[in-house]
């Protein structure tokens, strides 16, 4: 019944309910390589039901674009897809499809005899491989302009932010200009932090600023990644390679190639990966899964840490090699009690983006006293969530459960409740310096001598 479709200049192709292709006309022969003797018969997607040379396409296609339409056109069951009735339309990266990679638009729609069931579907292919082109060069022409307004960000007039880092503190000054020099390099970068710091904040701005930015920048949580999915992770699946790999999967390091890949907590990647990566770093070489064919890629490597990378123990540690390869440009990112100055600009930003219709001068003076004297062991992470429960609950409540105290606005005797937030704030200081007076009035900002009057007077001693 779909023979009129050879007469058609364009590629179509026809399935049945089953989802075999029961037509293949000569413009799909010509736009994929695939003869129709090749494709008939065959199923347009490999589910665990079907046999598994009876696929083609899905074989060819990436593994998010398979599972979008699969989502789309058959839900991952053929019955359900007979209730489909309207159009749908994808697109997807084949690669090495009529002898090159091409990016193909789908657009199908069901057959629907006189009764008004669907009998089958009729599919239409469009090669916009050069549209996809021209939007990734138009990407990178326009880079340039997107990397200097970026710049702009730090000059003397605007010297509060860069990218969605903010601070105006000398220190943060020096870390802005370091991330600009960064990304004008293609070496490798290690950020030194603690957690919550804004590492993942510097990588992307590193990127974005960098010639690779019209590429993709891949995060991966090294920690997070279970010992035995590492490999397959990092550098993809072929179809085969083990019980379950149904088709082929890209890894970070096929996705990110001509981008950046930021490896976040890289101390949490074992020795034998630390091997493995080495040889990707050396000459940018690496074998998926289930394949011999050598790939290549060509990524700029962001590593981030909280802890000493080479006073690791051993059986969790840093190979030295390893070590010298990505620790080539460090940056050691300052945690808030260090540049306790930004904590206005900070609190009244994210005031601004919660929407919750308060600014900085909302806040009174003794709640500002109080976060100002705070020495945040949770970084900008554990202010944003202090900053948005005070919104919700009119509280000021620290994340720490030790000792902890509750601002409510409610209550009128103010002095009592500064009183219990200064000897609050003294002993998690004093516990924080582990009990050195001298420290502990160094990260309050106030002298050995207030300090010691102050404990005296809070019962302390």
């Amino acid at each position: 019944m779909f023979e009129i479709l050879h007469c058609s200049p364009i590629a179509q192709f026809a399935l049945d309910l089953d989802h075999r292709i029961t037509c293949w006309n000569k413009a799909c022969e010509k736009l994929t390589g695939y003869t129709e003797q090749e494709m008939i018969g065959t199923h347009k997607h490999w589910q665990p039901f079907y046999p598994k040379e009876q696929y083609i396409l899905a074989d060819l296609m990436l593994q998010e674009d398979f599972e979008q339409f699969l989502r789309l056109y058959e839900k991952c069951t053929p019955a359900l897809s007979s209730q489909v009735i309207s159009a749908w339309e994808a697109t997807a990266f084949f690669e090495h499809l009529g002898g090159q990679s091409r990016y193909l638009n789908f657009l199908a729609a069901p057959v629907i005899n006189s009764q008004g069931k669907k009998v089958g579907v009729v599919e239409t292919l469009y090669d916009i491989t050069h549209l996809k082109m021209h939007e990734l060069a138009l990407k990178q022409k326009t880079l340039p302009f997107q990397q200097e307004n970026e710049s702009r960000q730090i000059s003397p007039t605007n010297r509060h932010k860069l990218s969605a880092i903010i601070g105006r503190s000398n220190t943060m000054q020096r870390i802005y200009k370091l991330i600009v020099k960064a990304s004008k390099s293609d070496d490798n970068v290690i950020l030194y932090g603690e957690s919550g710091t804004g590492k993942e904040l510097v990588a992307r701005s590193i990127h974005n600023l960098s010639k690779r930015a019209a590429k993709e920048l891949v995060i991966v949580n090294c920690g997070a990644i279970p010992e035995t999915l590492l490999e397959s992770e990092f550098f993809g699946v072929r179809r085969g390679a083990y019980t379950g790999a149904t088709c082929n999967r890209k890894g970070y390091l096929d996705i990110a190639n001509g981008g950046t890949l930021f490896l976040d907590e890289v101390g949490d990647l074992s020795l034998a990966m630390q091997g493995k990566l080495l040889q990707v770093i050396e000459n940018g070489e690496y074998t998926p899964l289930g394949s011999t064919r050598v790939h290549k890629t060509d990524i700029r490597l962001i590593t981030a840490t909280n802890k000493p990378l080479q006073s690791q123990d051993n059986d969790r540690g840093m190979r030295e090699d390893f070590f010298y390869r990505i620790h080539v440009i460090p940056l050691h990112l300052p945690p808030l009690r260090e540049r306790k100055e930004d904590l206005p600009l900070l609190i009244d930003t994210f005031l601004q983006q919660d929407k919750g219709n308060l600014t900085l001068a909302d806040i009174s003076g003794s709640v500002l006293k109080m976060l100002h004297h705070y020495h945040w062991p949770g970084n900008i992470r554990e202010l944003k969530n202090v900053l948005t429960r005070f919104i919700a609950l009119g509280k000021v409540e620290f994340s720490e459960h030790d000792n902890e105290y509750q601002f409510d606005p409610e209550k009128k005797d103010f002095s009592f409740q500064l009183e219990h937030c200064e000897k609050d704030v003294i002993i998690k200081a004093l516990q924080y310096t582990h009990w050195s007076r001298q420290d502990a009035a160094v990260e309050l900002g106030i002298s050995r001598k207030t300090l010691f009057r102050k404990m005296k007077k809070l019962g302390i001693l």
